[in-house]
């Protein structure tokens, strides 16, 4: 009888591993580039494979210039699971509004004209300060207000070099 059980581990033991080495193949652990992924956080329903700028990239993505994922820290757990970028909680207009998977905070509006306006929240939240570029380039990086106040623990600190951080501000710019 030990046999018998000791051969029945030993396959079992093989299969997981087999399962194990398939779902690695499968899920593109190791890669060094994630531009090749295609899984709902790296654009997933809102890739749309092709992108007329780096800054465009960057909000579909979370891809940076040399086509390397951009790191960051804080922001929802499952962004560092699934990986993603600003369009999967400002959406494909830049306009926020939906909230965020284990999140309380609901994200705002991002296009250009709504943050130097000062109108990139709801009324609810009550007077909004208006954001210069720096101020924008603060937010994307130190997740804070131009008032000085932190953002919602769900807004990442991106990790973006000067010149992604211009695409991506540029690219801002076009949403309005």
């Amino acid at each position: 009888m030990n046999g018998k059980r000791s051969r029945r581990t030993l396959w079992w033991g093989l299969g997981l591993l087999i399962l194990g080495i398939a779902g690695v193949c499968l899920s593109g652990a190791g890669s060094r580039h994630m531009a090749s992924f295609s899984g709902w956080g790296a654009g997933g329903v809102y890739d749309k494979g092709s992108y007329a700028s780096n800054g465009e990239r960057i909000y579909y993505l979370g891809i940076d210039g040399d086509g390397q994922k951009i790191p960051f820290r804080g922001g929802p757990h499952w962004l560092r699971m699934m990986g993603g970028s600003c369009i999967n909680c400002h959406g494909p207009d830049g306009k926020g509004g939906l909230p965020v998977m284990m999140g309380t905070h609901i994200p705002g509006d991002i296009r250009y004209s709504a943050l130097i306006s000062g109108q990139h929240h709801d009324e609810e939240e009550g007077e909004e300060e208006a954001f210069t570029d720096e101020d924008i380039r603060r937010a994307i990086r130190e997740a804070v207000e131009p008032s000085g106040k932190q953002m919602d623990r769900t807004m990442p600190r991106w990790k973006i070099s000067d010149q992604d951080l211009d695409d991506l501000l540029e690219y801002l710019r076009e949403l309005g």
